[in-house]
């Protein structure tokens, strides 16, 4: 072993100790430091969500067909590339929460044309609505209100089910936008707008998760 690659492996060893000391190393690996933490910034108490198929109540023609199955699909991929404790199930009796969304609306709008009158920059917009609500308490996530009941530990089948919402806690979902632009002249497509609407609004609803500061 060279002296150089000496002097960094025991730098290294020396800086871990010192995060360590100086902060609380938990056995996944993260740590804290100076008020800061590496542990993902995710309720531990939910550690599943079930996620139907998304609705859609937006006028759309044949490229947009399926939309809200993708949209559907994004957000289950992104949930699972990302460092979270909750994993997608598919049985809603076994899941801690559900996530509900809906889609409103699909807009294109022309940004940019050419002096052929052709469009040359569009965007597609696509709005949804989402609801988040924990199935063993009644809770609705997204939409937090006093009075609710605490969140059991740990999910139990043989509780009952939470009583139904008072009729004057409406649930009001949350409403999100995404924009996906496209310039065809560089051989982008409707395709590639609509995929990047698809994956910004799957970001920012799993961003939505994440519990406040």
């Amino acid at each position: 072993m060279t002296r150089s690659r000496r002097f960094r492996t025991i730098f290294a060893a020396v800086a871990l100790t010192a995060l360590a000391a100086a902060g609380c190393v938990g056995s996944g690996g993260d740590f804290s430091l100076f008020g800061y933490s590496t542990v993902p910034p995710y309720d531990p108490n939910i550690r599943s969500v079930h996620i139907p198929v998304f609705k859609t109540i937006a006028f759309y023609g044949d490229p947009y067909r399926g939309i809200e199955a993708d949209v559907t699909r994004a957000v289950v991929n992104e949930l699972s590339t990302r460092r979270t404790p909750i994993r997608v199930v598919g049985d809603a009796d076994r899941a801690d929460t559900e996530l509900i969304g809906t889609i409103v609306s699909i807009d294109k709008w022309v940004l940019n044309r050419n002096q052929l009158n052709y469009a040359r920059e569009l965007e597609l917009v696509i709005t949804a609505e989402i609801v988040w609500r924990d199935l063993r308490s009644g809770k609705v996530l997204t939409n937090p209100r006093r009075g609710a009941q605490p969140v059991p530990e740990q999910f139990d089948p043989s509780l009952p089910p939470p009583p139904p919402l008072p009729p004057d806690q409406t649930v009001v979902p949350v409403r999100l936008t995404s924009v996906g632009r496209f310039i065809p002249e560089l051989g982008e497509s409707n395709a590639t707008g609509q995929k990047a609407a698809i994956d910004m609004l799957a970001r920012q609803i799993v961003d939505m998760m994440e519990s406040p500061w």
